[in-house]
């Protein structure tokens, strides 16, 4: 009965140590399981956090730098640099020291054993003193050799940075613009792309052009964040509204712009540059087509005076850029930017500006025409509101003029038309007039209007800009223009 009883006891406690086992495995795999989950999370923050650090650097990029790169150093930086010849670099060996043998006995002792060995000593001595003699002088001659060398290179060099100085200060084109693309190519970005920079200069009129490949959309990640589903045991990406990601998109390109000229004029300390035009590009696919192009989306123009006044952290980017630079830029509602003729352009290989070619009003983008027009309008001295592309009322523009007794608002609709204007559109136009708050309305075509027209539109409060007199308006406010028919 002992036995059995203390047979039930082991079996009892083995048991109860089975159990506690199990129960501290699991246990075990509860926490592992918990902290497997925690990390998850963790992973999910951290990609998040570093998008979120990522994208508020892109929001950054008008305040990139580069460091000051003075135009000692730009040309120091292009001239050869000194190459000795192989055989001059090696310096000639130094004779062994001799090692005279002491005398023996008997040449200590006898006469003429010691005359021998006095003469070995001194034709040992003598030997030796002629190749060090020889080594002293090959190795004079290496070094003189070395110094000449080193001396003609420098006076070659300081003639060559007395010369290009000289092509500096005379405000040389070639000198100017890859000194400058120099300056644009140094500037960190808190993204990589491929940097394609050309710039020319005017010596004339001290105006520097850049052209720019700006990058593509992708620099802007199409996701804003990340979360951990537990459930799937999966870690899903959080996507970022198209919209927004335009909106950044474009607020870098504008950035670039913005920040290129920044540290033009920054480090312009020899006054070589009074204005600069910014003209961005990007490479694109022609959906009609499929061929590959490469349209400007941006062109902008401010002299140093009116830059030097705006406060780079307080603007409004894009409205700085179309108002305060005269700049052409296209964006539709979805925020796409579209191709605009810049405003001058770059003569590669002389490194010169071009003049930009008179427009053609016939063969532009009817967006970029109503572009077009709010530049004009802006430099005839009027506070131009953009409106919707796609959906703007029959509205393409809204001017104030903020002249006490005949200023206030006045909408525009903008045509890109061959044919002459009929009293249908104007009667559309009066119809949006009418149910607007504007004081009056300019209906602006590149065609021209009937008689009917004009009467209409003067019994209408409308004012009619037809093809002759916008192209007048256009070349008198610094948009070369005109209307040809093909």
């Amino acid at each position: 009965m002992v036995t059995k009883g203390a047979s039930n006891f082991t079996k009892q406690v083995t048991k109860e140590l089975i159990r506690e086992q199990k129960r501290k495995q699991k246990e075990i795999e509860k926490l592992q399981k918990e902290e497997y989950i925690n990390n998850r999370y963790k992973e999910a923050e951290i990609r998040t956090n570093n998008i979120e650090i990522y994208i508020n650097k892109l929001n950054n990029t008008i305040n990139s730098t580069c460091r000051q790169i003075s135009i000692e150093e730009f040309i120091n930086k292009d001239l050869e640099k000194l190459v000795l010849p192989e055989k001059l670099l090696v310096p000639y060996k130094e004779p062994a020291k001799i090692d005279i043998r002491k005398a023996n006995i008997i040449e200590k002792l006898f006469k003429n054993p010691k005359q021998k060995y006095n003469l070995y000593v001194e034709e040992t001595k003598d030997k030796y003193q002629k190749e060090y003699k020889l080594y002293e002088e090959n190795e004079a001659k290496r070094k003189r050799e070395i110094e000449s060398l080193i001396k003609a290179h420098q006076l070659k060099r300081n003639e060559a940075i007395n010369i290009k100085k000289e092509l500096y200060k005379n405000r040389d084109a070639t000198m100017i613009s890859t000194y400058k693309e120099e300056i644009l190519n140094q500037i960190e970005y808190p993204f990589e792309f491929r940097k394609c920079i050309n710039t020319a200069y005017c010596k004339d009129s001290k105006r520097l052009v850049i052209d720019y490949l700006l990058p593509d959309k992708q620099i802007v990640p199409k996701e804003k964040g990340y979360e951990y589903k537990n459930r799937k045991d999966e870690i899903k990406a959080i996507s970022i509204n198209e919209k927004d990601r335009n909106n950044i998109y474009n607020q870098v390109i504008f950035s670039i712009a913005l920040n290129s000229m920044n540290n033009i004029f920054n480090q312009d300390t020899h006054n070589n540059i009074d204005t600069i035009v910014f003209n961005g590009y990007i490479n694109d696919i022609d959906l009609a087509t499929g061929q590959d192009i490469s349209p400007y989306i941006i062109s902008a123009m401010v002299d140093k005076i009116t830059f030097n006044s705006i406060d780079m952290n307080r603007i409004d980017k894009l409205k700085c850029l179309k108002e305060t630079m005269q700049g052409r830029i296209d964006i539709s509602s979805s925020l796409f930017l579209k191709g605009i003729v810049p405003i001058c352009k770059c003569d590669y290989l002389n490194k010169s500006v071009v003049n930009n070619e008179s427009i053609n009003l016939l063969e532009v983008d009817p967006f970029v025409l109503e572009n077009l027009v709010a530049t004009l309008f802006r430099n005839m001295g009027y506070e131009v509101i953009g409106t919707n592309k796609t959906n703007d009322g029959g509205i393409d523009c809204i001017l104030y003029n903020n002249d006490p007794i005949m200023g206030g608002k006045v909408i525009g609709q903008v045509k890109r038309y061959k044919n002459n204007i009929d009293i249908p559109k104007l009667r559309e136009f009066e119809s949006v007039l009418r149910n607007s708050d504007a004081m009056k309305g300019i209906f602006i075509s590149t065609s021209n209007f009937s008689a009917q027209c004009e009467k209409f539109a003067s019994d209408n409060n409308i004012s009619l800009i037809n093809g002759s007199l916008l192209v007048d308006y256009f070349n008198r406010y610094g948009i070369s223009s005109y209307i040809l028919h093909k």
